[in-house]
């Protein structure tokens, strides 16, 4: 593969190079340079992005869909299709996540995201997220309640043969059942588990984070109310240092009073950018099956049909992150680093990924000054806009 400089405001973890050198070689970053420090490379490629923020690629850990394509659904072309959504997003990695459902159809969708992990995308799936079927019914949002179940004895033995080595991040309501109970032999699994769709206790959350538990899914959605008495799973979460909270920056699932509460309390160290976002994702408005349900795309916002229920959004990522500048006085690194560094981190895989930093992945998002998406590369390689005639 053929060098390839990349000439931009760099974002970095910590600051901005203004018009700064990017040298990627062999998949890899391989240098970073000031603008005074122009890489001698004559043989090189040369992208030069003058003027617009040269970001690592954005990851995103908590998706169901986009373009009329849901995981749910099993098909491995519908994955196709999602990973280019994300690319066209700046995302270059993400968890295809699954829904509350019957056992049998969510280990089809594992098959399908375990095959479409092993093909060249655009976008790399990197894990999979499984949002239920072990949550509360009293707060299961959007989650087809016929389907809400407990863990049983035999269920984690099951998923672990279908998932094998593939990275997983876990929602459950601890709460519920014996959920507790297993969640060390996850984590001895090597899952990520997290705590959603919850009606637990202050109490009860504090229990699953000493249990193994570091992630809180969509925060503040789909939780027990936060109380001054009886904090709840939502308190926990905020007092604790080492749990990962996503958050939905739509502007309709959390207020940005709210956002703003749990980034200062949590730092972006802390708090990972997610969309939550279904079928509907790029669509014009209208209604659209989704399992044995219904959704109403008006807007911004959807809904369940039936219930008026917030279930997803449309978001990109790139956009909740130009939200978050916006509502925040927080620099453009450190809300950059809530949509890739701190998502990659919490899921184990900062080492390869979420920065741009000597020796990881080549995974570079470009960005205007709206935060559109002017180029994705993945790897080294650009994959959106695509070249004419790949």
């Amino acid at each position: 593969m053929k060098e390839l400089i990349i000439r931009g405001n760099l974002v970095l973890p910590d600051r901005v190079i203004e018009n700064g050198w990017l040298l990627l070689k062999a998949g890899l970053i391989e240098e970073i340079r000031e603008a005074s420090q122009a890489p001698d490379r004559p043989e090189a490629e040369v992208h030069d992005y003058h003027g617009h923020w040269v970001s690592p690629g954005l990851v995103d850990v908590h998706l169901h869909g986009a373009l009329g394509e849901e995981v749910m659904d099993g098909r491995v072309d519908g994955l196709k299709k999602i990973a280019a959504h994300q690319a066209a997003c700046g995302v270059t990695a993400f968890f295809p996540t699954t829904l509350t459902a019957p056992l049998e159809t969510v280990i089809r969708a594992i098959e399908a995201v375990k095959e479409a992990a092993s093909l060249d995308l655009p976008s790399t799936i990197a894990g999979i997220h499984l949002e239920g079927p072990y949550v509360s019914l009293k707060r299961k949002g959007a989650q087809d309640p016929k389907y809400v179940r407990e863990i049983q004895p035999d269920d984690l033995k099951v998923l672990a043969t279908a998932l094998g080595p593939l990275k997983t991040l876990i929602t459950i309501a601890p709460e519920a059942g014996h959920n507790l109970d297993y969640i060390p032999q996850m984590v001895e699994a090597g899952w990520t588990v997290s705590i959603g769709h919850s009606d637990a206790t202050y109490d009860e959350a504090s229990r699953a984070i000493a249990a193994g538990a570091n992630h809180a899914t969509h925060l503040f959605n789909a939780w027990r109310e936060f109380h001054h008495r009886e904090p709840g799973g939502l308190g926990a979460v905020l007092d604790s240092d080492r749990v990962f909270a996503e958050l939905i920056t739509d502007g309709i699932h959390v207020h940005p009073s709210f956002i703003r509460l749990a980034v200062f309390r949590k730092s972006p160290e802390r708090i990972c950018l997610v969309t939550d976002s279904l079928k509907a994702a790029g669509l014009p408005d209208g209604v659209y099956d989704w399992g044995d349900l219904q959704i109403v795309l008006k807007g911004a916002e959807v809904r369940l049909k039936d219930s008026g229920v917030l279930a997803g959004s449309v978001l990109h990522l790139n956009h909740g992150v130009r939200n978050v500048l916006k509502w925040t006085e927080l620099s453009l690194p450190q809300v950059i680093r809530m949509a890739s560094l701190t998502p990659a981190e919490s899921v184990g895989f900062d080492r390869v990924m979420g920065s741009l930093e000597r020796g990881k992945i080549a995974n570079v998002a470009v960005f205007d000054s709206n935060l559109e998406t002017v180029a994705t590369y993945l790897k080294g390689k650009k994959v959106f806009p695509e070249r004419e005639g790949e």
